[in-house]
């Protein structure tokens, strides 16, 4: 359900804070804007499917316990007419942009994981859908909301961890590994605007997609054992600003 802040149309308090998270209705995307939300940030979640992204925004109002507005825009990342729509709802929604959470990305669809696949069994939809969402979506979501963003703020890539190389998920593999190279020359692109840029690897994360396609490794125990939230940081990315 898509509602307007409205906030060009009244006195906008000067502390106050806004949010945009890709990827936002499951998973990570999730509890990141749980985790925006109380602290007191206006969001902006977006993601494919319009009925799952409605329930996420209600989830997010009730753990949080925020009483903020939540804008929600359902959008097909792949489809550049839509990422046209979408930043132009949140010109129109806000004036102001203090965080951008790219989360969104592609390693399976609604049946099987693009895992253990050697790369020319992929399909070209499959490549080119995983490239979208994971690297260009988030290259023209970031052109197109830097003027809002002010000194201060922030750009997030979420990126994997691939511990055992790229063999059998290149496409996956080489759209984060593109993001991560994204983010370190966006630290050095907006370094004297302010705007601070991170990358962040979560590694084995025990989320819904995560329990339906890698059964084999055993439990939640494996995974929150294995989750070790890496930040990039020196000596990896010496030029990357942080948080």
């Amino acid at each position: 359900m898509y509602h307007r802040f409205c906030l060009k149309k009244r006195h906008m308090k000067s502390n106050t804070k806004f949010a945009l998270i890709t990827g936002a209705s499951s998973d990570i995307g999730k509890s990141i804007a749980i985790t925006l939300a109380q602290n007191g940030y206006n969001l902006i979640l977006t993601s494919k499917t319009t009925g799952e992204l409605t329930q996420a925004a209600g989830e997010v109002s009730r753990v949080s316990g925020s009483s903020e507005p939540i804008l929600t825009i359902p959008t097909d990342l792949t489809n550049l007419k839509e990422i046209q729509k979408l930043t132009d709802q949140v010109k129109l929604a806000t004036p102001r942009l203090d965080v951008l959470v790219n989360v969104a990305g592609v390693y399976h669809d609604g049946s099987k994981a693009f895992y253990k696949i050697d790369y020319d069994k992929y399909s070209t939809s499959q490549v080119l859908t995983t490239m979208a969402v994971g690297l260009t979506a988030p290259m023209l979501l970031i052109h197109a909301l830097i003027p809002l963003m002010p000194p201060g703020s922030r750009i997030m890539n979420i990126s994997g961890t691939f511990e055992g190389g790229a063999k059998g998920w290149l496409p996956y593999y080489v759209s984060k590994k593109a993001l991560e190279d994204l983010t370190i020359g966006l630290s050095q692109e907006l370094k004297d605007k302010g705007i601070l840029v991170n990358c962040i690897s979560p590694s084995d994360t025990y989320t819904a997609s995560y329990s339906k396609f890698f059964r084999s490794l055993p439990t939640q125990a494996h995974a929150l054992y294995q989750n070790k939230w890496r930040t990039w940081q020196k000596p990896y990315f010496p030029k990357m600003r942080m948080l």
